[in-house]
């Protein structure tokens, strides 16, 4: 929404306005109105006029255009019409067009790493709108037996987290072919643990449903940190999973979509068939896999583009389109014409490009 010295100058404006209250804090209920809620609850105790206008921004930011107007409106209305700061007037006309200058991180065809992605832009979109819209909490990947990108779909969430660290985070928990049964729910929350360095101490058991305490642990520990949280829980979709810890991740996505989770947590289930009991299914976004046959040369253009546009950058000389079309046809004229080693073959031949 924001360049990088858009958002120090508003930064600046705004440590400057909130300096001038006596009570900081209570100008961002003027400011933001019945959303300041939202900030003043990620506030540390004390916290001066720079600390609270860095937070508020980055509240800004992350909520993007969920709420109409947005925040980030709101808050250059205020430093303009109330401050006089001018100098904001065509930021301002961006925001309300729902503009950003910055380039869409969901727009990529080589993840970190150097990885080619497989043109899936129904898969982007669906991510994108679950993260920005606040309109879908859960987003369930199905994979058949054919199919391919479930390890793509991981890589382009840990993508999107490695672009925009402060405002999108990945907790991945990966079930292993086969070990469904003897997978205890202790297992799961210690998973989510130690990559998390959870505040509070693991649930024990107690005569309550551990399922219940163990979902409402793991949302207590996001909720209290910033940012948007994707749960990414791959290959719990095994018929003989512990039925403890299938009723876990039901409660975790019965309250996802509620209250204040729904605007900071999403659920994302891979290869996930099972049904959601007591889910809405207008909170649901569902993705089939796309069977690796199915790949044609409209899925690879991207990646030779990209990659094409790269060497470019680097002095040599770029390709014309008719070349990539040939080099793109020639893979797909190399690799079996079905099931995994077709999508090994292809990666395998795109990765070698980038070692120019």
């Amino acid at each position: 929404m924001l360049s990088k010295s858009e958002r120090a100058q508003i930064e600046q404006e705004l440590a400057t306005a909130l300096a001038a209250q006596s009570n900081p804090q209570s100008l961002l209920k003027v400011i933001f109105l019945g959303q300041a809620d939202s900030i003043l609850l990620q506030l540390p105790s004390g916290a001066m006029p720079r600390e609270i206008a860095f937070t508020a921004i980055q509240v800004c930011l992350e909520s993007r255009w969920t709420v109409d107007p947005s925040l980030l409106q709101m808050l250059l209305e205020y430093l303009i019409d109330n401050r006089g700061v001018g100098a904001l007037d065509d930021i301002l006309t961006r925001v309300r067009q729902r503009i950003d200058p910055n380039q869409s991180i969901y727009d990529v065809a080589w993840l970190i790493g150097r990885r080619p992605f497989f043109d899936r832009q129904d898969f982007r979109s669906r991510v994108r709108r679950m993260i920005e819209q606040n309109g879908w909490a859960i987003l369930r990947v199905s994979a058949a037996t054919e199919s391919f990108g479930r390890t793509y779909s991981r890589y382009f969430l840990e993508h999107l987290e490695a672009c925009s660290p402060s405002a999108v985070h990945v907790l991945y928990v990966a079930l292993s072919v086969g070990t469904g049964p003897s997978y205890q729910v202790l297992d799961l929350l210690e998973a989510v643990d130690s990559q998390l360095g959870a505040a509070d101490p693991i649930p024990t058991r107690t005569g309550s449903s551990y399922p219940v305490s163990a979902a409402l642990w793991v949302l207590k520990q996001m909720i209290k940190r910033p940012g948007c949280w994707l749960v990414v829980l791959d290959g719990f979709g095994q018929k003989e999973l512990n039925p403890e810890v299938r009723a876990t991740i039901q409660e975790l996505a019965v309250r996802v979509p509620t209250g204040q989770y729904r605007l900071r947590i999403r659920l994302v289930l891979l290869d996930y068939p099972q049904p959601l009991p007591n889910v809405s299914p207008a909170d649901v976004l569902e993705e089939d896999l796309p069977l690796s046959a199915t790949i044609v040369r409209a899925d690879l253009e991207p990646c030779l583009q990209a990659w094409d546009a790269k060497r470019t950058q680097c002095g040599m000389t770029g390709m014309a389109a008719g070349e990539l079309e040939k080099l793109a046809d020639g893979m797909l004229g190399r690799a079996p014409l079905t099931g995994k080693e077709r999508l090994e073959v292809l990666n395998t031949e795109l990765t070698k490009l980038y070692n120019f």
